[in-house]
Formats: C-alpha cells, structure tokens, sequence
C-alpha cells in the first residue's frame, strides 16, 4: 500500500506542477461567453412558441403585468 502512494503523491504532485507551469505562460482555460439571447428574431420567435406575448408587443406595453 505504501508503493502505491507514493506513486499517487508523485503523480498529484507532478498535476500540480504542469498546472502551475502552464498559468505561468499564461495558456490557462478562460470561461466562455456567457450565451445572449441571440437577435430579437430569434427572441421573439421563442416567446411566441411557448405562449407569449411577441417582442414587439412586450417592448411597447406600458406597464408591467400585476
């Protein structure tokens, strides 16, 4: 059991290592964009399919709905 942590430890450690190596050079993931909702097109198509108003509509009321 002792052979196999060492070679765990040895290998968590050598992970850590190409890790920090790595965001040294600066070639670390970054998060994608968060998605938009895409063109008022498409935004308006959606709202219609599951029942809403359309974005025309929306955008031009006055109030909002209570």
């Amino acid at each position: 059991m002792g052979r196999k942590a060492d070679r765990v430890a040895k290998l968590r450690a050598a992970a850590v290592i190409a890790v920090l190596l790595e965001s040294s050079n600066g070639e670390v993931l970054s998060p994608s964009a968060p998605r938009d909702g895409g063109d008022s097109w498409s935004r308006d198509h959606r709202r219609v399919l599951i029942g809403r108003r359309n974005l025309f509509r929306a955008r031009t009321r006055r109030s909002t709905p209570r």
